[in-house]
Protein backbone atom coordinates (compact mmCIF):
# COMPACT_ATOMS: atom_id res chain seq x y z
CA UNK A 1 0.00 0.00 0.00
CA UNK A 2 1.47 3.40 -1.13
CA UNK A 3 -0.08 6.82 -0.74
CA UNK A 4 -0.11 6.81 -4.10
CA UNK A 5 -2.76 3.98 -4.75
CA UNK A 6 -5.81 7.14 -4.63
CA UNK A 7 -4.15 9.05 -7.65
CA UNK A 8 -3.79 5.69 -9.85
CA UNK A 9 -6.39 5.13 -12.30
CA UNK A 10 -6.56 2.94 -15.54
CA UNK A 11 -6.51 4.34 -19.51
CA UNK A 12 -7.16 1.83 -21.98
CA UNK A 13 -4.31 2.24 -24.37
CA UNK A 14 -3.03 0.21 -27.64
CA UNK A 15 -0.30 -2.11 -27.08
CA UNK A 16 3.00 -0.93 -29.30
CA UNK A 17 5.08 -4.08 -27.76
CA UNK A 18 4.09 -7.36 -25.96
CA UNK A 19 2.73 -7.08 -22.69
CA UNK A 20 2.01 -9.46 -19.54
CA UNK A 21 -1.41 -8.81 -17.60
CA UNK A 22 -0.53 -8.61 -13.93
CA UNK A 23 -3.58 -9.66 -12.91
CA UNK A 24 -3.83 -13.07 -15.13
CA UNK A 25 -0.89 -13.10 -16.41
CA UNK A 26 -2.31 -13.32 -20.40
CA UNK A 27 0.04 -12.14 -23.10
CA UNK A 28 -0.70 -8.79 -24.61
CA UNK A 29 -0.08 -9.05 -27.94
CA UNK A 30 0.89 -5.93 -30.19
CA UNK A 31 -2.04 -3.86 -31.15
CA UNK A 32 -4.27 -5.25 -28.65
CA UNK A 33 -6.19 -2.34 -26.02
CA UNK A 34 -5.32 -3.10 -22.40
CA UNK A 35 -5.59 -0.67 -19.54
CA UNK A 36 -1.97 0.44 -18.10
CA UNK A 37 -2.50 2.03 -14.63
CA UNK A 38 -1.38 5.95 -14.93
CA UNK A 39 -0.30 8.52 -12.27
CA UNK A 40 -0.90 11.90 -13.20
CA UNK A 41 1.51 14.77 -12.63
CA UNK A 42 3.63 12.70 -9.80
CA UNK A 43 6.96 12.45 -11.04
CA UNK A 44 8.04 9.23 -9.07
CA UNK A 45 10.01 6.76 -11.31
CA UNK A 46 10.22 4.57 -8.24
CA UNK A 47 5.92 3.25 -8.33
CA UNK A 48 5.74 0.00 -10.11
CA UNK A 49 2.41 0.45 -12.22
CA UNK A 50 0.60 -2.45 -13.14
CA UNK A 51 -0.90 -3.39 -16.78
CA UNK A 52 -4.15 -5.26 -17.23
CA UNK A 53 -5.41 -7.48 -20.30
CA UNK A 54 -8.96 -5.82 -21.52
CA UNK A 55 -11.01 -8.42 -19.85
CA UNK A 56 -9.47 -7.80 -16.61
CA UNK A 57 -8.94 -3.98 -16.88
CA UNK A 58 -12.78 -4.06 -18.10
CA UNK A 59 -13.62 -5.98 -14.87
CA UNK A 60 -11.68 -3.56 -12.32
CA UNK A 61 -13.49 -0.84 -14.35
CA UNK A 62 -16.92 -2.12 -13.35
CA UNK A 63 -15.79 -3.02 -10.14
CA UNK A 64 -14.82 0.82 -9.65
CA UNK A 65 -17.88 2.50 -9.83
Amino acid sequence: MSKYDGLKFLKDTKARIVHTCDNCGKEIKKGEIYYPERIEMVNATCIKLKKYCFKCGKELLNSQT
